[in-house]
């Protein structure tokens, strides 16, 4: 286009507000809800410069950014704010345009107050692609942003200057990983590798990762995988006039790091894979192997069940020997194939695969499994691989784990429990607690106080079936994940063995005479109650009628309730939620 042309089209496009503005939404991955919208303009269909990418790139020709931007952030502010969505709206500047044209900010502000939104409502992506001249003043100017309420977020990490060293400085709220990490990630080891890597550092910076481009399940998936709870792309919406978000399928909904751990099925790593039939010659086999030079094994199909597996290490040392292709290179496949692979349905928990490998000794010889569904081929899944999820999950839980009892802690309870209440799957939640365990943890010591605490593990893990979770919030609180089907039978069962050997934790003395005694630091005597246990119960009645962010305040509130019954009738006691006392503490 001739560039005299171009201006025009350009100068027609700021002067007339050609444009218009699309929403893209940013969707929370754990509870599929938008978290807040990108705004993406556009020009008007028919014009010149209707593309964004060239729009932007006549206005970085001509200089005109700071009024393109202007003029998008207006229609952007305009338009969100015209529309019944919740979350923020997330509005893409030029480092240079915030540092040079000093006005922008005020002309944000004026905005948002003409349609009654603040500064909170919004987040500023500062793309990575743009350098930064100054970058004393940029990171300054920053800082004055934060402090009034703006979000910030660096836009497209990796795909430009310096983004680690911009990240470090200005420690963001969000960053975006650019769409080149998040493209087939489950199927690249190393941009694997260099998200794992973003995860972390975003976890010691204290700051929300946004996935880019998502456009396959497989993807969204392996995120999820590795701890991405915010994403963006394709197949979550479109940008559009009017924003929509889709739910994804529902089979790539189980995103816990926990639940997802080894209780996922093994069909998860399963991989295509190029097969061949039994009849096949060997010598088209290695031609095979020829055209695809990264395959290691083949497996043999016969009417789409497997039979077998042919390696390429076994074609080559029949192919080495003397005359070994004259004579071999006609037998079929079937002669030189191994005929006792290893063959597990697909639905199998990666747990149960790791078993059948361990318990057998030939096991670890196969680099590949053959995933099946419903006898049918559907893949291969290689051992490596197996062996790498399994090794992150425990990594995972070891981090996740309350040092004193090795249970789950915080982040993986709460991560059990949205997994269940997205699959809508009932259960309930027991809240443990010791009653008067600061007098004996004064009386007998910090060993001994921690010598109980393992114990509470150690029985609610004997006593809960392998459905149930147990993990340790921290102190003397636990927390009961119960699938099943009575509840009120299990919390029995739980105080009943709690009875039975409590005393062996308290000197005899103490124990019979049925208190602690000590003194205060004015010589006063002061007696204590002995140990008890109490345990409340939110019902899954309840639990699925109230807003799944209030789960912790009801745990909270019914065991506190069971500790005023304990207190005033004395001994161990457990109690479920009323509707009553729902509705006059929570509300």
């Amino acid at each position: 286009m001739a560039p005299q042309r171009l201006r025009d089209s350009l100068e027609e496009l700021i002067c007339k507000e050609a444009i218009h503005t699309h929403l893209q939404p940013i969707v929370d991955l754990r509870h599929n809800q938008p978290v807040g919208y990108e705004a993406l303009t556009r020009g008007n269909p028919g014009h010149m410069l209707q593309r964004p990418d060239l729009m932007f790139q006549a206005a970085n020709q001509f200089e005109r950014i700071p009024d393109l931007e202007a003029l998008c952030i207006r229609y952007a502010i305009e338009h969100f704010a015209g529309r019944s969505t919740e979350g923020q709206l997330f509005l893409n500047i030029c480092p240079q345009t915030l540092l040079h044209f000093s006005g922008t900010l005020d002309v944000i502000t004026k905005h948002l107050e003409a349609v009654s939104l603040s500064p909170r409502h919004v987040v500023l992506e500062i793309s990575e692609r743009f350098p930064i001249e100054n970058a004393d003043t940029f990171i300054q100017l920053i800082n004055e942003l934060k402090q009034v309420g703006y979000g910030i977020a660096i836009d497209d990490l990796g795909s430009g200057y310096s983004g680690l060293k911009l990240w470090s400085q200005i420690r963001p709220d969000y960053v975006k990983i650019d769409r080149h990490f998040i493209d087939r990630i489950d199927q690249d080891p190393v941009k694997q590798a260099f998200v794992t890597s973003v995860v972390h550092l975003c976890e010691q910076l204290q700051c929300e990762i946004i996935a880019e481009g998502i456009e396959r399940l497989g993807e969204m998936k392996l995120l999820r995988s590795l701890g991405i709870h915010i994403g963006q792309g394709y197949l979550l919406g479109k940008p559009a006039r009017e924003p929509a978000f889709i739910i994804p399928d529902k089979t790539a909904q189980k995103s816990s790091r926990y639940c997802e751990g080894l209780d996922a099925p093994v069909i998860q790593l399963c991989q295509p894979a190029v097969c061949t039939g039994p009849d096949v010659t060997l010598g088209e086999a290695e031609a095979l192997f020829a055209d695809n030079p990264q395959l290691m094994s083949v497996p043999v199909l016969q009417d789409d069940f497997p039979l077998g597996v042919l390696h390429r290490h076994q074609l080559l040392e029949v192919f080495a020997n003397n005359n070994g292709r004259t004579l071999n290179e006609c037998r079929p496949v079937h002669e030189l194939m191994q005929r006792d692979p290893v063959i597990v349905d697909g639905s199998m928990t990666l747990e149960a695969v790791s078993r059948l490998m361990t318990d057998d000794d030939t096991y670890y010889l196969h680099q590949h499994l053959i995933i099946t569904r419903d006898g049918h081929y559907a893949g291969l899944v290689k051992t490596k691989d197996l062996l790498k999820r399994i090794t992150t999950n425990q990594i995972q839980k070891a981090r996740y784990a309350n040092p004193l009892t090795m249970l789950p802690g915080n982040v993986l309870i709460d991560e059990h429990v949205e997994t269940l209440i997205r699959q809508q799957k009932p259960f309930d939640l027991l809240y443990a607690d010791l009653n008067h365990f600061k007098p004996f943890n004064d009386h007998y010591g910090y060993r001994q106080g921690d010598n109980v605490i393992r114990w509470i593990g150690q029985l609610l893990q004997t006593h809960s079936s392998e459905k149930n979770f147990v993990g340790h919030v921290g102190g003397d609180d636990f927390i009961v994940v119960s699938q099943e089907d009575d509840s009120g039978r299990l919390c029995e069962q739980i105080l009943t063995a709690f009875s039975k050997g409590i005393d062996a934790f308290h000197d005899s003395e103490d124990w019979y005479r049925g208190y602690l005694s000590s003194t205060d630091h004015n010589g006063n005597l002061l007696e204590f109650p002995l140990l008890s246990l109490v345990i409340g119960v939110v019902p899954y009645s309840v639990i699925k009628e109230e807003n799944p962010h209030t789960l912790p305040q009801m745990a909270v509130q019914v065991r506190k309730e069971a500790k005023r019954e304990a207190e005033k009738n004395g001994g161990n006691h457990w109690q479920v939620l009323s509707i009553n006392l729902r509705h006059s503490d929570l509300h």
